[in-house]
């Protein structure tokens, strides 16, 4: 078969409040890397094209004749919530005996998907076994997939232009030829404002993940990102991974996203072996928000972690999220010192949105905030650049949003 697998382009996107746009880095490239895997472990009797129309700022026009250029059997669209409007045009106006789907929308809204005129969703966060004996002989309907994350390759990353993913510039912090890749998948965690895809965490074995980072160091990368979910949720996992960077000689720069709560008498350790930068889901320093968040750290538990980070000279990249009902006007006014305090040099504030499939947005609909579930009905029928509205009293998004940025502004020179 000739496939064609692509991201979806921004344009129409639902907007939202989340990241104040003072932060949105110009020129940056996300390496389509579910896309890249699938790719290199279907490539065997298949011809596979990867058209990354998110990166490449690609519109719904331009997407589209590109699509039906490359005169495909099949055309694979990795789905992301906030850009169904983009794929229900595409789906509408591009050509192909199959039209399928698969990433974090998939998996909560396979049925809309195939009402809406796809052929064959693929549900769950690993797909790339079912989707290699798919191409074999396609059929029609909902794939549930259970992809064992150590029977599949690395992403070949030379399949698409790698050097071109390559960030020049500064987004908070500046790292040279630095690269993601994933040594897991999923995170158990119930955070309320998250839609984490699976909550069952799957990790890849430490030899591979060994294997795929002196890959990508031959490459010529120079900082590799662990893209986890939770990479350090696991304490035991961790141990591994060190212990294999210990028997390979590993000892390039790395950074990782995970949690505060870990043993932190691996930090040392970490440190040996190149762990550069830690970027961490704090999201409050107090702990009746952290309480509401769900969160399972204390503000205790932060100090303990900043300090451990700060001993062994790893920057922290902290998430904060303002906007909560409990939330008062001296809390904010004291978050810039506390921050300080805690020798975090790269805050992120975001502001708290209610995202389809999470807890938060389930409650606001429950207590009749919203009098009805808007994004069930958004996704019936997706129109272009959709706003869902405030659930805060009048005023108070414009106010946060002003805070959000004086914060940032504090902390960069942007």
């Amino acid at each position: 078969m000739k496939i064609v697998l692509l991201t979806l382009p921004h344009e129409g996107e639902y907007k939202s409040w989340i990241t104040p746009t003072i932060t949105e880095p110009k020129g940056l490239k996300n390496i389509p890397l579910g896309l890249v895997s699938l790719a290199t472990n279907t490539r065997e009797g298949n011809d596979i094209v990867i058209l990354d129309a998110f990166s490449e700022g690609w519109g719904i026009e331009e997407t589209t004749k590109r699509i039906n250029n490359e005169n495909a059997d099949a055309i694979g669209f990795s789905v992301v919530t906030r850009r169904v409007y983009a794929l229900h045009k595409l789906i509408e106006n591009t050509t192909a005996k199959w039209k399928i789907a698969g990433g974090p929308h998939a998996t909560y809204h396979a049925e809309e998907l195939i009402d809406h005129g796809i052929d064959t969703v693929f549900v769950g966060p690993l797909a790339d076994m079912e989707f290699f004996e798919w191409a074999k002989a396609p059929t029609k309907g909902i794939i549930h997939c259970n992809t064992d994350i150590n029977a599949i390759k690395y992403p070949n990353r030379t399949i698409i232009d790698f050097e071109d993913y390559f960030f020049k510039g500064k987004v908070f912090f500046e790292a040279n030829r630095r690269t993601p890749m994933f040594t897991s998948v999923g995170c158990p965690m119930a955070c309320k404002f998250c839609s984490v895809q699976s909550k069952k965490i799957y990790h890849k074995d430490a030899e591979k993940v060994l294997e795929e980072m002196w890959y990508l160091k031959s490459l010529g990368v120079e900082s590799v990102h662990f893209f986890d979910d939770n990479f350090n949720i696991s304490n035991a996992n961790v141990v591994k991974i060190l212990d294999q960077m210990e028997k390979t000689g590993w000892n390039t720069e790395w950074s990782m996203r995970g949690q505060v709560k870990f043993d932190l008498s691996l930090v040392p350790r970490m440190r040996k072996h190149g762990l550069k930068r830690i970027h961490v889901g704090i999201e409050s320093l107090d702990n009746d928000i952290l309480k509401w968040f769900n969160k399972k750290h204390t503000v205790d538990d932060v100090k303990k972690f900043c300090d451990a980070m700060r001993e062994n000279n790893i920057d922290i990249l902290s998430y904060f999220i303002i906007g909560t009902p409990m939330e008062t006007p001296e809390y904010l006014d004291a978050l810039p010192g506390k921050i300080r305090e805690l020798g975090i040099p790269h805050p992120y504030i975001n502001i708290l949105f209610p995202q389809p499939d999470t807890e938060y947005y389930d409650d606001l609909v429950k207590c009749r905030v919203y009098r009805y579930d808007i994004w069930k009905e958004y996704f019936k029928n997706p129109t272009p650049d959709f706003e869902l509205p405030s659930p805060f009293e009048p005023g108070k998004l414009e106010r946060i949003m002003k805070k959000a940025d004086s914060i940032i502004k504090e902390f960069t020179e942007l």
